[in-house]
């Protein structure tokens, strides 16, 4: 996909993804100070419960479609300069780690998976525990700094992404889109008879 490049290498036991963007290295960063949409956006993973603890941790209850498992975990944050670092109390992954990069004229934000701690035998044990859904975390990311970079300058789309679009599983934006896309196709048809029928007249 355009913007996103993504890579592994299991003797590291980490994967990353690294996604251009449009945005400004400051926009980036601030983007990053909301952990809970970093995590919404992720279009594999049902989020049912996100909740602050305090500055630093957070719990997040959620299904990751990608691997069918259920988490339910502490997040501990650390700030970096220029980005963010997230550890899991819980599961086989370590940790998240967002960066972002300057990139000509815009911004790269680099997301990487880190396993760690683990020996080799218990890391094939727990195969079936990997996350599967970096790559669509990836695209699904790439897509929102996009629009976020196009229409950020408009109040009420602002609104809209963070209080209505933000709350909603994948599922219910999925179905949202359709019935935005099935009004938008009526309203066009509707017009185009309209004309056809004032031209005819």
């Amino acid at each position: 996909m355009a913007g996103t490049e993504a890579e592994s290498r299991s003797e590291e036991d980490r994967a990353w993804v690294a996604i251009d963007t449009a945005l400004a290295i400051d926009e980036l960063v601030a983007i990053l100070d909301d952990v809970e949409l970093l995590f919404r956006i992720n279009p594999l993973l049902e989020v049912e419960r996100f909740a602050t603890l305090s500055p630093e941790r957070r719990r997040l209850r959620a299904l990751n479609r990608s691997n069918g498992r259920h988490l339910d975990t502490e997040l501990v944050l650390a700030r970096l300069p220029g980005g963010l670092d997230v550890r899991y109390t819980e599961g086989l992954k370590a940790a998240t780690t967002f960066r972002a990069e300057a990139k000509g004229a815009g911004s790269r934000l680099v997301v990487t998976d880190l396993y760690s701690g683990l020996t080799e035998a218990e890391r094939q044990a727990r195969l079936g525990e990997v996350d599967l859904s970096l790559n669509a975390w990836g695209r699904a990311l790439h897509d929102y700094l996009r629009l976020w970079a196009r229409w950020h300058w408009l109040p009420p789309w602002r609104w809209y992404m963070r209080r209505v679009w933000k709350p909603m599983t994948p599922s219910a934006r999925r179905i949202v889109f359709l019935i935005l896309a099935v009004s938008v196709f009526e309203i066009v048809t509707f017009a185009v008879i309209l004309m056809i029928w004032l031209a005819v007249r």
